[in-house]
């Protein structure tokens, strides 16, 4: 997988990786490298869910070498075979903040368009918000 990456996998055919499976969503997962090689994953809010060494997958997860990828409780997802060889990755310095900057996004992956996704973020900025909202009004109200 090139460095600075988004690779979408799922049943529809928009995606860069197509898995032809009724477990699988139609946008299911998303898959990062960043400028050092270290590849994350996203669940984009399928149904059927992802899970990670077992466990539920909620916002994103780096992937380290031996983490084993199931999509919809059935599906074993190779997704080593997207990861970067050739770079050895570098300390964090931060570990609390992986992501200083926004990496540089490639137009093109295989003649297909690459477009970040902000929908997973966007989502909970409206709950956040909506949640402060809340909390604003139930203080006006008891005041």
């Amino acid at each position: 997988m090139p460095k600075n990456t988004h690779i979408r996998i799922g049943r529809g055919q928009q995606n860069q990786v197509i898995l032809n499976h009724e477990q699988i969503a139609e946008e299911h997962l998303e898959l990062f490298a960043d400028h050092e090689g270290n590849v994350f994953i996203t669940d984009l809010g399928s149904v059927q869910g992802t899970k990670v060494n077992g466990m539920p997958l909620r916002g994103f997860k780096e992937l380290r070498n031996n983490d084993e990828v199931i999509l919809g409780g059935k599906v074993k997802f190779n997704w080593k075979k997207y990861q970067i060889n050739d770079v050895q990755p570098t300390p964090k310095v931060n570990t609390a903040m992986p992501f200083e900057s926004k990496p540089e996004i490639p137009k093109q992956i295989k003649g297909k368009v690459v477009s970040a996704n902000l929908e997973v973020e966007s989502r909970q900025l409206y709950l956040i918000y909506g949640g402060i909202l809340l909390l604003i009004l139930i203080i006006y109200l008891i005041n």
